[in-house]
């Protein structure tokens, strides 16, 4: 889980391949770096954070090959990872299907209330495949 100005993000950790601390600035929503095919995405640029640095590398399991060398992987640039958490399926509700029209909304699974139930404590669940395949098609354009 990841915080970001007035919610938090969890990214389901059967898509996580591993995590490393990132030293670099991320100014970019994306970058494709051509020398070793990796895909870097910044969380904190893509959700309008700027003030929010990247911390943490997070390499996803798919787009990637089986090779031990860092190529052909799909990499989320994000801040600090604050904890593991187990989000119960029963307190994970579906984004309302309004806002299935946003592109945005699209890279999101759920929505997970946390115990005081106030706007600024709720924690988005990634959707990364959905999030891959919108950067994708962006980069193709």
């Amino acid at each position: 889980m990841c915080s970001y100005s007035g919610f938090s993000l969890a990214i389901p950790m059967s898509a996580v391949s591993s995590i490393f601390i990132y030293n670099e600035k991320a100014d970019f929503k994306y970058h494709y770096n051509s020398e070793n095919r990796n895909t870097y995405i910044s969380l904190p640029v893509l959700f309008n954070c700027p003030f929010s640095r990247a911390y943490h590398g997070i390499i996803l399991k798919f787009g990637e090959t089986d090779n031990e060398v860092a190529e052909d992987k799909i990499i989320l640039l994000s801040t600090e990872i604050e904890k593991e958490k187990e989000i119960p399926s029963n307190r994970l509700y579906s984004i309302p299907k309004v806002f299935c029209y946003m592109q945005f909304s699209s890279i999101f699974k759920g929505i997970f209330f946390n115990s005081n139930s106030s706007a600024d404590d709720l924690t988005l669940l990634l959707n990364p495949e959905q999030l891959v395949q919108n950067i994708q098609k962006e980069i193709i354009k």
